[in-house]
């Protein structure tokens, strides 16, 4: 291994200059460009800019020479379209001057009589065509005008492309800044005695992997996903060691993770967006390598924590041959599409309908913020058809279980040893779920948080219009507001002389009457959902004027658009049962388990 102190104008000695298929696209930002552009702007001292690892292929008959970067293609691609862009911003008698310096450090030939001049820097697929269209002028006006810079100080985001970013960046900064400055950086940059950069160059036997972790863990954020990426890769290009290996590792590697993972714009995103997972947020990509390692056993939730997923990945694939590592890839490839059609998300405008199985047990879990089961779940569709009765069969036995523990409030600890024990035995969950008796969900019904409250009366109410024959609409969005019939603040409106013990018998003691009111105020059977909040001030009236409003203050029956709400509440009402206490609480309780517990059977 050899460093060495050298400008950018090392590239004109170089032929192709490739980043390995592997590697993680360009990644860097507007904090990372306004930081290069100022301190290069500085003329009045010398400037460092970090390393480059790079690695010489051998050379092989009738091909230009190559070399890999290994790392530092964050900052050498950087530097290579602030070059363009500075040449971009001459006028033409300049650009004349310089053209054959940028042929000479962006371009290459592939043989010196060629007429053709081909990019230097080689990216992998999703950033080659947005780097080449940069260096070559191929980017028209429309897309330029079209690209957003990210700004998060200004709150701007942006889906283009982080190359396009950078360029565009760099073009209208430059149009702030002198065209003497600007030819003086232009200089700089390209003069041999200005040694930006420190260059490692690697012979074709030295382990780049191993460097590279070195260089990794000493400061350069990688994602685990990348780690994983890279580390399963390499091991292939080790393994895969004979004359058309390469050939051979990079068509796996675009069959089976650069064609799900990084396709297009829409897959890098997909698999960059972070989800919420108990208290951490996530990328999607690395709960699905989480859950594959879960699934294959050498993550243990018990012993393990994610800053330790890169490393048991590690340890799982170097000790796979050929034939091991390409069935492991191919998996998580199909893990991979599994994880984007059914390890489902939802926003506002979401429609849920009885019947999807599959989004009811989604929503579920979402709501409930539970995400430690989608291992489970994964192997599962890994392992059956879609439409096998024992897939339906052990999705909604893992719904009923969620739900019930959640009504009883059984603890949530225990759920990653659970889901180890589900994806060993399946038969385990069954024993699970009959652990929440139907007297617990009754007696934990009794006194239940507005979310969860919220998500049983939600399903509860597609439950009923799923049955009910006059019933149209049988889907719903999730967007309704809770309300408490009987309100928490009930003092002022509501007579204590009304409340009712157990036997409906009116309760004499005021203290203890209270106590039993408050106690049944956060009874299911007090809950129920309306299209729209009721005003602050009136939902704490009295049952009737909380019905009907007053003024322009909108009641209950103005958004009573649901069953639960028009058919157990207004329509006793409109009948002439005005009153709503504690023996109505009871009952609609009641009422409410029974659909519970047949929805969510133990």
């Amino acid at each position: 291994m050899k460093a060495e102190a050298m400008s950018l104008t090392f590239l004109s000695n170089e032929g192709l200059v490739k980043i390995p298929f592997f590697q993680r696209g360009y990644v860097w930002n507007i904090e990372n460009w306004e930081d290069i552009l100022t301190d290069l702007l500085d003329f009045n001292k010398s400037h460092f800019l970090g390393s480059l690892i790079l690695k010489q292929l051998e050379k092989q008959t009738g091909k230009s020479n190559q070399v890999l970067v290994i790392d530092g293609q964050q900052r050498l691609t950087t530097l290579s379209i602030l070059v363009k862009t500075l040449y971009n911003s001459f006028e033409d008698d300049i650009k004349k001057n310089c053209l054959s310096s940028i042929e000479s450090h962006l371009f290459f030939k592939k043989n010196q009589t060629d007429r053709n001049l081909l990019v230097k820097i080689e990216h992998s697929k999703i950033d080659k065509k947005h780097f080449t269209k940069v260096i070559k002028d191929e980017v028209s006006q429309s897309e330029y005008d079209s690209i957003i810079v990210e700004n998060p100080i200004l709150k701007v985001a942006s889906k283009s492309n982080k190359i396009l970013q950078c360029f565009k960046y760099f073009s209208e900064a430059l149009k702030n800044i002198s065209v003497e400055k600007r030819e003086e950086l232009f200089n700089r940059l390209l003069d041999k005695d200005n040694k930006i950069l420190v260059v490692i160059d690697l012979s074709d036997k030295e382990d780049e992997q191993a460097i590279f972790d070195t260089i990794n863990s000493a400061g350069v954020r990688l994602s685990s996903a990348d780690i994983v990426k890279n580390a399963v890769f390499q091991k292939a290009l080790d393994l895969f060691d004979d004359e058309n290996g390469v050939e051979e590792v990079e068509t796996l590697y675009t069959e089976h993770w650069e064609n799900i993972f990084s396709l297009d714009e829409d897959s890098i995103n997909f698999w960059e967006t972070p989800r919420v997972t108990g208290r951490l947020m996530r990328d999607n990509i690395e709960i699905l390598l989480h859950s594959i390692s879960v699934i294959k056993g050498f993550f243990d939730p018990d012993k393990h924590t994610l800053s330790d997923l890169s490393a048991l990945y590690k340890e799982y694939i170097i000790k796979l041959d050929k034939v091991e590592l390409v069935a492991f890839i191919k998996e998580i490839s199909k893990y991979a599409r599994l994880f984007r059609e059914k390890i489902l998300v939802f926003d506002d405008t979401s429609l849920f309908k009885y019947d999807d199985d599959h989004s009811r047990l989604f929503h579920i879990l979402n709501i409930c913020e539970i995400s430690t089961f989608h291992p489970y779940i994964l192997s599962l569709l890994y392992k059956y058809n879609e439409d096998e009765p024992s897939l339906k069969k052990e999705l909604k036995n893992l719904e009923s279980l969620v739900v019930r523990r959640m009504i009883t409030r059984a603890e949530t600890k225990s759920y990653n040893k659970m889901c180890k024990d589900f994806i060993k035995d399946e038969t385990v969950v069954s024993s699970k779920l009959s652990e929440q008796t139907n007297d617990e969900v009754l007696n934990g019904l009794g006194s239940i948080s507005n979310k969860n409250a919220k998500l049983l009366l939600f399903w509860i109410e597609l439950y009923r219009r799923q049955n009910d024959s006059k019933q149209s609409m049988k889907e719903l969005k999730y967007n309704y507001s809770l309300e408490h019939v009987l309100p928490q603040r009930w003092e002022e409106y509501w007579n204590v002389i009304d409340v009712l013990d157990s036997n409906m018998t009116i309760i004499q003691e005021p203290e203890k009457a209270k106590s039993i009111r408050y106690s049944k105020i956060y009874s299911i059977g007090n809950m129920t959902l309306l299209n729209s909040s009721l005003n602050t001030s009136l939902r704490n009236y009295e049952f009737k004027r909380k019905i009907e409003g007053e003024g322009r203050k909108r009641g209950i029956r103005a958004y009573a658009d649901l069953g639960i709400t028009r058919f157990d509440i207004l329509e006793p009402y409109d009948k002439g049962d005005e009153i709503w206490n504690e023996a109505k609480i009871e009952a609609r309780t009641s009422t409410l388990f029974r659909d519970i517990v047949t929805i969510w059977k133990s």
